[in-house]
Order: C-alpha cells, then sequence, then structure tokens
C-alpha cells in the first residue's frame, strides 16, 4: 500500500513538473493582480486614507447581471486552473474549449504581457500615492496624478488589465477566453472614455493639458 502510494505521489509530482511552466502565468498573474490591489488598499487605510468606490443603487436588472458576470467568473477562473490542477468536469463546449491556435513563441509573448501588466499595476499602485479611487467618486477626487508612470500613460491601472487579458488570450487561445478579453478591453474602453469625461468635469484645464501631454494608453 505504502509503494502505491509512493508510486502515485511521485506520478503526481513528475506531472506536475514537466508541465508547461507558462500555463501558471494567467492565474498566478490573477492573484497577484487581487494582491497587490488588496495591500495597496489596507496600505492606504492604515494611514487613514480614504479609499472609496462610485456606489450606485442597484436596481433588479443590475443586481442579475451582477449574478450572471458572478457565474461566469467563476468558470473563468475554473478554466483557469483546470490545467494546471488537472480537473476533469467539463463546463465548456468543444468549440469553445478548442484551442484557435497553439504556439510556444505565441505563449512565451503571452507570458511576457501578462509579466508587463503585473510591472504595470505596480507602478499604478505605487504612483497614485494617495489618490487612490475605484468608480466615479465626486466626494474623493483627490489630486490630479501626472508623474511617475502617469508621465508615460494617463491610464496605467487600467493598461495593465488590457495587457493581462491580452496575455491571457495568447496563452489560452481558445474562444471562450478570446471573447472574454475582448469583452473585458472593450469594456475598459469604454468605462475610460467615461472617466474622461468626469475628470475632465473635475480639473478642467488642468486636465486638458495633461491629456494634450500623454496619450491614453502609451
Amino acid at each position: 500500500m505504502n509503494e502505491n502510494y509512493f508510486f502515485t505521489y511521485f506520478a503526481l509530482y513528475s506531472n506536475f513538473i514537466t508541465m508547461n511552466w507558462i500555463l501558471f502565468f494567467p492565474l498566478a498573474g490573477f492573484f497577484a493582480i487581487v494582491v497587490l490591489i488588496a495591500a495597496r488598499v489596507l496600505f492606504l487605510k492604515k494611514r487613514n486614507v480614504r479609499v472609496s468606490s462610485a456606489a450606485e443603487k442597484t436596481s433588479t436588472k443590475k443586481g442579475l447581471l451582477y449574478i450572471l458576470f458572478l457565474l461566469i467568473l467563476i468558470v473563468w477562473l475554473y478554466e483557469l486552473a483546470k490545467p494546471i490542477f488537472g480537473f476533469s468536469v467539463i463546463l465548456l463546449p468543444e468549440t469553445l474549449s478548442q484551442p484557435l491556435f497553439s504556439s510556444s513563441i505565441i505563449d512565451i509573448i503571452g507570458a511576457l504581457l501578462i509579466s508587463a501588466a503585473l510591472m504595470f499595476l505596480f507602478l499604478a499602485l505605487l504612483h497614485f500615492k494617495q489618490s487612490l479611487r475605484f468608480g466615479l467618486d465626486e466626494n474623493n477626487q483627490g489630486k490630479l496624478i501626472t508623474t511617475g508612470i502617469f508621465s508615460f500613460s494617463r491610464n496605467p491601472f487600467f493598461l495593465s488589465l488590457d495587457l493581462y487579458f491580452l496575455g491571457l488570450a495568447l496563452i489560452f487561445s481558445n474562444l471562450f477566453f478570446v471573447s472574454f478579453a475582448v469583452l473585458a478591453i472593450l469594456s475598459i474602453h469604454f468605462f475610460i472614455l467615461k472617466e474622461e469625461k468626469f475628470l475632465r468635469k473635475v480639473y478642467g484645464d488642468e486636465y486638458e493639458k495633461y491629456a494634450k501631454k500623454v496619450r491614453r494608453y502609451f
């Protein structure tokens, strides 16, 4: 019995070691993003800095959309973890889970994009200083940040998310993750456009001058 356990654990360990290490990047990157944001929020709260998000009244329609988004997120996380842990339950039809292309070079590019996303996110959170705000909260305007990484990109935080989803779509190149990435990037872009109107209203000429010097993404 002990020998059987030994060979079973040895086989699992061998599979773990020989597994394509790039498959770890998307899931590890997701948890790294969550940890970075959570750590920054906790750090600011310990310094008694207000970190807020603009809360809107949730209608029944929005509540249903949130539930739908949560379900999709659960499936998304499951599909990220599936190739790593070897889950056998199939949630997606083959048309959505079948890879559209396969290339080790593209996988490496995807891993590099996720690495770049984490770097951009870290710098964005660091250079936010004490002006961290989620959403369009007029009660927590803060100071307009134009230095550091914000002197190269007006939206390094959102840029990091775009790079992450793009890298993810390259590594897991099936229709599900590619579609999710496209929808996420489009949603982020439209939110940026909405936020720009908010910033022009709040900061006026200061933001206009900043927008002329620094591009939206790069």
